[in-house]
């Protein structure tokens, strides 16, 4: 499996680079997305068909935008085992949900849960994660208190 096809498939998935007025992000941490592409082709029931997946985003990648996108709806989205693995990429990101063992359904991953995109779009500190002592005082950064 290539890292790169899936770093590349995460970000088409969650729409990195973010636009504006959303807070900057012009890539996805590679080392996070060896742990879901790890974890999910393990754990997941649709895992096995990570593979799979990564072949079909590459035959997607170099079309132009509109295209693109309508290939990854039918091909992937669309498809009984492609789209349940691609949308658990997406909560994987946007939460740190993903399964830990087989057939579980996504939990949250404690050591990535406060890196989750979630909070970055919410500019907002992660529930019940202390940051340091007193941390609840001070607005999240890019935001105005």
């Amino acid at each position: 499996m290539n890292l790169d096809d899936f770093v590349a498939l995460s970000e088409f998935l969650v729409g990195v680079p973010f636009p504006p007025p959303l807070p900057t992000m012009n890539a996805l941490d590679p080392k996070l997305a060896r742990v879901y592409m790890t974890e999910l082709s393990a754990w997941s029931l649709q895992g096995p068909f990570m593979e799979q997946l990564l072949t079909t985003w590459s035959g997607i990648i170099d079309q132009p935008l509109a295209q693109r996108t309508a290939s990854v709806n039918q091909l992937i989205m669309n498809d009984e085992n492609l789209g349940p693995l691609a949308r658990q990429i997406i909560l994987a990101w946007y939460t740190g949900f993903h399964p830990w063992s087989p057939g579980q359904q996504p939990t949250p991953d404690p050591a990535n849960y406060s890196g989750a995109l979630v909070w970055m779009l919410a500019r907002a500190h992660p529930v019940a994660v202390p940051l340091s002592f007193g941390y609840w005082q001070n607005a999240p950064a890019g935001t105005q208190s």
